[in-house]
């Protein structure tokens, strides 16, 4: 059984409701990577196999637009007046590139495109900056002083720490002068007015609950939310679901606090990029970059056909890729069994595709116009899926040496030209790449030659090295008529 399957018949066991609410949330502090879309992804799928099994769910996705810029992603240290922006909230950033109103709101946008182009649909998109200034958190503040102790008492057991003896911080303020959030610290609260200190630029002052120039700790904003938006299920990545882990803090204070059942959760590995852990801030893992070579349907498989926690490695090697997309197609084909792959395919967009991505790039580097391919392989659609992303691996050179069909002749040994020409003349238009590629064997056989000498002859003939494309297949791409044509070229001197 698919995790996915397997988890949401857990929660129907453990939880009746009308409409099961399932959340995600996520920084919107830089350029979306790939850990971004697991944000999405997994409680996506979750909520479609929950409507799956005829029941209803909502998918509310939350944008923490009020967390500290806490570094700068390197994809944007040309923007150097960021600098000046370190510690205050994303929405108070400005946005660099100046299309939208502000930082947190631009990156969302980019989170909003994502989703897009990944098929993912959100039933309600939240703002943190909107939710605060609206008010949904003021009597969550109220509460967390007036249960002072307890709170304390919370975080201390659940996140392994103490606490200083005078400490009041349930709230990190937005300090009045320099705009940071980060190096604010409560002094005092009395009659909804916390009373704070900066220790960035000195200065003291105070703000009122109802100013909502403040945010909770995110300790205590991820539970209170949920318990606003009566959300059944939530998870993330396995570190917050480590012991002494956000997660540990939350479920106490639903349970000790709110007197409430805290959501189910459900906790992802996380993703690699050749091995290493991805990182807004090191560049590691842009999408942008992966998108241009990777369909996102290969994407999403890739992402979902793992076990939950398991971590996944995305290899950037063009050999792993084709082998991935191949995977991909052959899954759809009903050529694999494994149930988590057919529920990853499904999940991912249940896209038939006629023809292998490695025949395609044969195809183009061929032809190089898309109309005549789609003559060839009679299937518009997987020409239409995956054209972009051909062009982009032939352009950027990403095509493996087994696949390029760079012709560069040159004139074979003189005791292979007659064994080449046999088996020229022995093959024909009918005859499937497989009948072409067993020729060889054969003629090679019964010319007492090795066939994987005459395979290399021929490649040598056709490409100038020793290794090429799948010859039979190369030949039915070409065309047997251009083939034997191009042979009879190479030959007509030969001596």
């Amino acid at each position: 059984m698919s995790w996915v399957d397997e988890y949401v018949r857990n929660v129907f066991n453990v939880r009746v409701s009308d409409v099961y609410v399932v959340a995600s949330g996520l920084t919107t502090s830089g350029p979306a990577h790939m850990g971004t879309v697991m944000e999405l992804l997994i409680p996506y799928s979750i909520s479609r196999t929950i409507r799956r099994y005829g029941r209803k769910s909502y998918f509310i996705f939350i944008a923490d637009t009020l967390d500290s810029l806490d570094s700068i992603p390197a994809q944007l240290n040309r923007f150097k007046e960021l600098r000046d922006y370190l510690g205050r909230p994303l929405s108070m950033v400005v946005d660099p590139y100046g299309c939208h109103e502000n930082y947190a709101h631009h990156f969302l946008d980019e989170v909003l495109t994502l989703m897009k182009k990944f098929s993912i649909e959100c039933d309600e998109v939240l703002t943190a900056d909107k939710l605060y200034s609206e008010g949904w958190y003021d009597d969550y503040a109220r509460l967390f002083f007036s249960r002072l102790d307890e709170v304390r008492n919370i975080l201390e057991t659940t996140s392994f720490r103490k606490l200083p003896p005078n400490w009041m911080g349930v709230v990190k303020p937005i300090c009045g002068r320099c705009g940071r959030n980060d190096t604010t610290t409560v002094k005092s609260f009395n009659n909804d007015l916390i009373e704070y200190e900066c220790s960035a630029c000195g200065f003291n002052g105070a703000t009122a609950i109802g100013d909502h120039k403040w945010k909770l700790l995110w300790r205590l904003d991820w539970p209170s939310r949920q318990d606003f938006l009566g959300v059944d299920i939530e998870g993330g990545g396995v570190d917050h679901f480590t012991k002494g882990g956000s997660w540990d803090t939350a479920k106490e204070i639903h349970k000790r606090l709110f007197s409430k059942e805290p959501p189910i959760p459900f906790k992802f590995g996380f993703v690699l990029i050749e091995g290493r852990k991805m990182s807004k801030s090191k560049g590691l893992g842009s999408l942008s970059e992966i998108l241009k070579y990777i369909h996102p349907s290969v994407i999403k498989y890739f992402l979902l056909k793992h076990d939950l926690e398991e971590n996944r490695n995305l290899r950037l090697d063009p050999k792993f890729l084709l082998t991935l997309y191949e995977e991909y197609r052959l899954v759809g084909e009903g050529k694999y069994q494994d149930v988590k792959q057919l529920r990853a395919w499904e999940l991912s967009g249940s896209m038939r595709w006629s023809i292998s991505f490695s025949e395609l790039l044969v195809y183009y580097q061929i032809y190089r116009d898309w109309d005549v391919i789609t003559k060839l392989v009679k299937d518009e659609f997987v020409v239409n899926e995956l054209r972009t992303y051909v062009e982009n691996w032939v352009s950027d050179g990403l095509v493996p040496e087994d696949y390029e069909v760079q012709l560069k002749p040159s004139k074979p040994p003189s005791d292979m030209r007659k064994v080449i020409l046999i088996f020229k003349d022995s093959i024909d238009e009918s005859m499937s790449d497989v009948d072409i590629h067993n020729k060889v064997y054969e003629v090679a056989r019964s010319n007492s030659v090795e066939p994987s000498e005459l395979f290399k002859s021929i490649y040598m003939m056709l490409f100038s090295r020793p290794r090429g494309p799948r010859l039979g297949k190369f030949i039915k791409v070409l065309g047997v008529g251009r083939f034997k044509a191009l042979v009879d070229e190479i030959l007509k001197d030969n001596t």
